[in-house]
């Protein structure tokens, strides 16, 4: 089933080191039903500075400010390490939000989950990240893709795809509060 286009006419996908191949060409293929036509870079190196030993995971921050430097109008980055951000204890993705960078992790998502499952987790927090990228906030539609995720039946529940009013705010269109 095609769904409703996000508006991105220039996409990079910017695999950190150890991220499998499969699942990087999964995101491109995935994304392209969305009219998205990302370009797959070569897997770049993990920044050790941005790795918390204490913590065995990295910080999101550090990895999306790397992601924030790479050229292109809009740079999807995705790990299969785990993050954090400050006052939480994971993130499965993060964004500049609105801005052009956002990074995806798989440590999580993948977790328990077949393959078509752990494709469909990627999909929905790349989905949701990109959107934060292009100014959405979350949203309190649990089945919409831009509502926050805090766990993996949180991510299980939402769709792949913006709802309505998500899809009438990208298009400059903004919903009156009920």
């Amino acid at each position: 089933m095609r769904t409703a286009p996000i508006p991105i006419e220039e996409l990079v996908i910017l695999p950190f080191e150890g991220t499998p191949a499969r699942q990087v060409q999964s995101l491109a293929d995935d994304l392209a039903a969305y009219g998205v036509h990302p370009r797959i870079h070569a897997p770049v190196p993990l920044a050790q500075s941005a790795y918390a030993p204490d913590r065995r995971q990295f910080r999101a921050e550090a990895l999306l400010g790397l992601a924030g430097q790479h050229p292109g109008e809009r740079v999807l980055a995705l790990t299969d390490r785990d993050l954090f951000a400050a006052r939480l204890n994971f993130v499965f993705g993060m964004a500049q939000a609105p801005g052009r960078a956002c990074i995806v992790s798989t440590a999580r998502l993948c977790v328990g989950a077949d393959d078509r499952l752990c494709r469909q987790r990627i999909l929905k927090e790349a989905v949701h990240e990109l959107g934060h990228t292009l100014g959405l906030e979350h949203c309190a539609d649990p089945h919409c893709v831009m509502y926050f995720s805090n766990t993996l039946a949180d991510t299980d529940v939402k769709r792949s795809r913006y709802c309505r009013d998500c899809l009438h705010r990208l298009a400059g269109n903004p919903i009156a509060d009920r």
